[in-house]
């Protein structure tokens, strides 16, 4: 048996290497959003989002059913503080309307809840 090529094992550690820091990078972020104190913002409801998870391929291909899909948002604080941009949840963003304005709670960077102001 010959040995494989050193050009795959090097494409090999550096695919480990780019996995192990995108997973280091992913439980430095979950654990600083759990240490974060919970946080409310009267915030307006800018833009909503939806884009395939894999959303690297062709912007010309079409939707596939029971794909699955990342619901982005983004609010504007009601004091001029810069845009936020969160993930959230389906339901969540189901039930976000463009122009609204409403309560917003967060903790770090986790989209925790958006209650609409009730005029």
């Amino acid at each position: 048996m010959s040995k494989p090529p050193l050009i795959f094992l090097i494409v090999l550690a550096i695919i480990a290497v780019l996995a192990s820091r995108q997973f280091i990078k992913q439980r430095r972020e979950a654990a600083q959003n759990e240490a974060a104190p919970l946080r409310s913002l009267l915030v307006e409801v800018k833009e909503k989002r939806t884009a395939p998870v894999t959303d690297r391929r062709s912007r010309q291909r079409e939707a596939i059913a029971g794909e699955e899909m990342r619901y982005e948002a983004w609010f504007q604080p009601l004091n001029g503080a810069a845009e936020i941009k969160l993930k959230v949840t389906a339901a969540a963003w189901q039930q976000l309307d463009k122009g609204v304005e409403g309560e917003l709670q967060v903790q770090g960077t986790r989209f925790i809840s958006f209650t609409p102001r009730r005029p």
